[in-house]
Parts: structure tokens; sequence; C-alpha cells
């Protein structure tokens, strides 16, 4: 039985790496459009990693789509905060926006409260709270077979330092839904209906939070406050889920 899950398990990594090399070798290449299909297909597949998105963001830009490649890198980064060539691809994409819009803040509370966890990877994260949780539960039963000076202290020190882990891995996990603009203009209106008076409009690339989604509609907040429903097929939502961008074909 295990002889058979490691068969599976080589199996599907030899067919991920088959898959990324396409990928990569379409890009080079030059066909985008093959590469985005490739890229795409793996996410679909659940390969959830930094250097799939990235590639798959720097595909898009080269396709001249910058709302799905700033989208991408903002998935690499979420996955990876240190990703330094996503960070750098991603203000030149931010760059190439009719508006620049900077991304929206955190809230105010995880701002003051967190602040040192944003260049921390979630695995990382995760990794650290469970290792802490662990010692914190050790040092108390050492505590309690043999006490010593200071494990007590030492023990109340990990049990806090794990709760701030877990605690930045459960908002790492939880993220405020992202969401760009795919089209080359969004109308952002005041209800959920197209007939509905236009309050502002977003441009391809602009980075949104979504607090709702409603029958195809999403209610969407710029980093001014700005606040307004769009469809959701004019924009890519950086997820997780990770949705695939709607084009001009699926419509």
């Amino acid at each position: 039985m295990i002889g058979v899950m490691c068969m599976v398990f080589v199996l599907g990594a030899g067919a991920f790496d088959q898959a990324f090399h396409e990928a990569n070798a379409a890009y080079g290449a030059g066909d985008y459009a093959t590469a985005i299909q490739t890229y795409e297909q793996l996410i679909h597949e659940s390969v959830i990693d930094p250097a799939v998105f990235y590639n798959l963001g720097n595909a898009y830009y080269r396709s001249g789509r910058l709302g799905p490649a700033i989208a991408n890198y903002e998935r690499a980064l979420q996955l990876d905060p240190g990703f330094e060539n996503a960070q750098l691809n991603l203000a030149k994409a931010v760059r190439d926006t009719q508006h620049r819009l900077a991304k929206p803040l955190p809230s105010e509370w995880e701002q003051s409260l967190l602040f040192w966890h944003y260049e921390v990877p979630l695995r990382l994260t995760l990794t650290l709270a469970a290792l802490l949780w662990l010692a914190f539960w050790i040092l108390l039963g050492i505590r309690q077979w043999r006490p010593l000076r200071y494990t007590g202290r030492l023990a109340l020190i990990l049990g806090l330092l794990a709760l701030a882990f877990g605690g930045s891995a459960w908002v790492k996990s939880h993220p405020a839904m992202l969401a760009v603009a795919n089209a080359e203009e969004v109308p952002v209106h005041y209800g959920t209906d197209a007939q509905e008076t236009v309050r502002f409009k977003l441009y391809a690339g602009d980075r949104v939070v979504v607090d709702q989604r409603r029958n195809g509609w999403a209610r969407v907040t710029t980093i001014d406050d700005e606040r307004g429903w769009a469809q959701d097929k004019d924009l890519t939502f950086v997820g997780p889920p990770y949705e695939r961008p709607v084009v001009a074909k699926d419509l």
C-alpha cells in the first residue's frame, strides 16, 4: 500500500514537472496563450505554488492583460511575501495602470498588532506556531515532573509566541478578499443592476477589497474608501479559491 502511494506521489510530481516545463517552454517561445492555458490548468488541478502564480503573472503581463497579471503577482506574494521578483514585477505592472492605485490597506487592528508578520511566509508561520506550541507543552510537562528555575516563565513566553504565530497564520489563511479590475473600464454602480447609476470607474489593474458577492456582483472598496458594486466578470479575484479570469470568448 505504501509503495502504491509513493508511486502515485512520484507520478504526480513528474506530471507537474512536465506541465510546468511545457508552460515555461511556451513562454520562452513567446506563445503566451499556451503558457497561460498550461499554468491555469496546473492551478485548476490544485497546484498551489508561488512560482506558478509568478510565471502566470508574467505570461498575462506579456499578453497585455494587466488585471490578471497583477492578481497572480498578488497570489504569489500571499504565499511568499519575500518573493523579490514578484514584488518588482507587481510594482512595474501597477506603474503601467491608468490610476496607479495603491493596494487597500489591512484593518487598523491588523496593522497595529501584526505589523511584524507581513514578511513571514504562511508555511513558516504555521511551522513556527506548531513548534512553539509543542515546546510549550513539553516545558509544562518537565515542570510537573521536575520543577526547574524559570521553566514556568519560559513556558509562558513560548505559549504567548505560539498564540501570536497561530493568530498570524489564521489571518494569513483568511485574508481580506482582494480583486483586480480585469476589463479596460469597470463601471462601479450604486446597486446590483447594470441600469443603476455609475458611481465611479475602475481601470485595468486597479486593486480593490471585496466584502460581499451576490448574484454575479461584488461590492468593492478602493484605498480611497470609494464603494460600490461591480460585476464579477469584470474582476479577477485573488483568492483563495483561485478563479480563472473571464475573457471575452467566455461571455
